[in-house]
């Protein structure tokens, strides 16, 4: 019997814990796939969501001269003091609560970041419906409206179509950094932050903006930015390549090209400190195919392997040298997070000189080795209206 009225409690307290009890129907949300922040005219913060339209026609025809159809979503501004005051300002328009679970793609408006992260960063992080993975791209010379609103091309939701682009490794030359490592960086007043980048150039289509080169940040306020080869040099610094194609002289015929496929890259930094000044090293070492010869004679000899090789080589020192010399003469900011290092490895010594480091970088000798490998010269040794 006191078995039987045990069950019966345990059933009868289970009873509360059944259901879903703060479900919430889809259609009560208004699921965001992209935001957009930029700087207002009066100094607020001016919002842009890209919704996804359950408008089974591909988009719902908005009156409102804060909404704009863009086929499967719908994009709305709205302004406010702070990010919640502005997400909570997009209800009149959309009469339903932004739900930002399902975000791909934060756009940041030029002024916006210039102004500083700090200054909308924390409700991103804060909220607890905000995913982590989306990817963080500055608008160059632009808004974060203009991306929002530009027609899709290829993918009928923009935003998807901006992380495609963003994801996509074949380049090189476009930084892919998700949101949780953007918080990481701004924690540590030290490191730079890099982002990416989205070029729309006055442009009303996704297919003529360009996502490449970086968006350097230094104490969570953009600085300016590194162009393509730049932004591939701080990626192999960085360890965070995977493809890309070198173009360099063919070494048997003046006026010709080699182009180079990159297939694997392991990239690794080192830091030291000798009589209180930083130690900084880059080392490459790199792995690829020849992918096109321009000219007609085999280059699969030894002599001629090697000094492909070579080239790679100077083009690869060359980006990186090219980067470095940007973030320590022009933006004054430790972008590789050589500081980091130092701070894990060699902590009493950089405690002596953690006040400083910004000169102490700034002046830095930075040594650059790197060492590219041909694994592979393709199907043919020689092209086939060769001598």
């Amino acid at each position: 019997m006191l078995k039987k009225i045990a069950c019966m409690i345990l059933i009868l307290m289970m009873v509360p814990l059944t259901g879903c009890w703060n479900n919430r129907d889809l259609t009560d949300l208004g699921i965001v796939a992209g935001i957009g922040i930029d700087k207002a005219s009066d100094g607020n913060i001016e919002m842009t969501v890209q919704i996804l339209s359950s408008s089974k026609s591909g988009g719902s025809q908005m009156s409102s001269g804060s909404a704009q159809s863009g086929g499967s979503t719908v994009e709305l501004t709205a302004e406010g003091a702070t990010d919640f005051d502005a997400a909570r300002n997009l209800i009149p328009s959309l009469s339903q609560k932004a739900y930002f679970s399902q975000i791909q793609i934060m756009v940041i408006g030029q002024d916006a970041a210039k102004e500083g992260l700090d200054g909308f960063w924390d409700f991103f992080e804060r909220d607890h419906e905000v995913n982590r993975l989306y990817r963080v791209l500055v608008v160059k010379n632009g808004t974060a409206k203009s991306v929002l609103e530009a027609n899709a091309d290829i993918n009928q939701i923009g935003a998807v179509e901006v992380m495609d682009s963003v994801e996509n490794t074949a380049f090189g030359k476009s930084v892919n950094l998700p949101a949780f490592k953007v918080t990481e960086m701004l924690s540590n007043p030290l490191t730079g932050l890099v982002t990416g980048v989205i070029d729309p150039n006055g442009a009303t289509s996704l297919k003529d903006m360009k996502v490449q080169g970086g968006a350097v940040f230094k104490k969570a306020k953009l600085v300016g930015y590194f162009d393509n080869d730049q932004t591939r040099g701080y990626l192999f610094a960085k360890n965070q390549i995977q493809s890309t194609i070198l173009t360099i002289k063919n070494p048997k015929e003046n006026g010709r090209l080699v182009s180079l496929e990159l297939i694997r890259s392991i990239g690794n930094l080192t830091a030291s400190i000798e009589d209180g000044k930083p130690k900084l090293g880059i080392e490459i070492k790199a792995y690829g195919n020849i992918a096109e010869e321009q000219g007609g004679l085999d280059l699969t000899h030894e002599k001629d392997l090697k000094a492909l090789e070579s080239g790679a080589n100077t083009l690869i020192a060359s980006d990186i040298k090219d980067m470095l010399d940007k973030s320590q003469n022009e933006f004054d900011c430790d972008v590789l997070n050589f500081n980091e290092l130092l701070d894990k490895y060699h902590y009493s010594d950089f405690e002596k000189i953690k006040s400083n480091w910004d000169e102490l970088y700034k002046n830095a000798e930075v040594t650059i080795n790197v060492k590219f490998l041909i694994k592979r010269p393709g199907l043919v040794t020689k092209p086939a209206y060769g001598e």
